[in-house]
């Protein structure tokens, strides 16, 4: 699954200065490269280059494969890999997108800000937003997320056009704050008119997470932006 953590800032410089304080800018085995996005001019598309150990760099990789993986490469004389993240800054909701949803979204953030002497604050929903997000933008509502329900930390609910479901209002009526996740078919305008692919938005993690569904892994840089200007217009970011 692709995952986007979202950051907010309040006021941003124009593309063009943006990329010129990013482009080459390094911080020693780390450095930005930037440039207008050539498809959309409010947009600047950002690399985040890293080198890492290789152990790190694999952990999300299944215990076997990635012991067989760092012994190939070992043998090959490798110990570190170079990691590269995708970011946008995107004007017109003033949000910074970082392509990752572990704990490097925080230090990318912080480094981009630093260079343009702003500060970005990841964003972060309530359950109103949630559903406002998924009554005026889902085809269909899949999975639900409660939190500290009936002394249970997590409260998870499945099934097909959950806003139907008569468990899901009851949860929704007893509990209004406590909706934290959510996961629908989002109505937005798809470039290959494939429609099937699942979006979670977690309301504390300030992330949009795109489901592979068995097909792809990545999705056009166009329907990404239409999600992350949903949740901004959902939260009065828009400029």
């Amino acid at each position: 699954m692709t995952t986007i953590t979202v950051y907010h800032c309040s006021r941003l410089p124009f593309v063009a200065e943006i990329c010129n304080k990013l482009n080459g800018k390094k911080n020693g085995d780390r450095w930005l490269t930037a440039r207008p996005n050539k498809y959309n001019r409010n947009e600047a598309y950002i690399l985040y280059w890293q080198y890492e150990d290789i152990e790190d760099a694999i952990k999300g990789v299944d215990g076997e494969d990635a012991t067989d993986i760092v012994g190939v490469l070992k043998q090959n004389g490798k110990d570190r890999i170079l990691r590269r993240v995708y970011c946008y800054i995107y004007l017109l909701t003033n949000t910074l997108e970082i392509y990752t949803g572990d704990n490097k979204a925080e230090e990318i953030a912080k480094s981009i800000g630093q260079l343009l002497g702003v500060e970005f604050i990841q964003i972060k929903l309530n359950s109103e937003n949630l559903q406002k997000i998924y009554s005026q933008h889902s085809l269909e509502l899949k999975q639900v997320m409660f939190k500290n329900i009936h002394g249970l930390m997590y409260e998870i609910l499945r099934g097909r056009f959950l806003d139907d479901n008569e468990k899901f209002k009851q949860y929704l009526q007893s509990f209004p704050d406590c909706l934290r996740v959510i996961s629908f078919r989002p109505k937005i305008r798809f470039l290959n008119g494939n429609q099937k692919y699942q979006v979670t938005i977690n309301a504390d993690r300030g992330t949009i997470k795109l489901s592979s569904n068995g097909i792809f892994k990545w999705r056009p840089r166009t329907e990404i932006r239409q999600l992350t200007f949903l949740v901004a217009a959902t939260l009065g970011l828009l400029r």
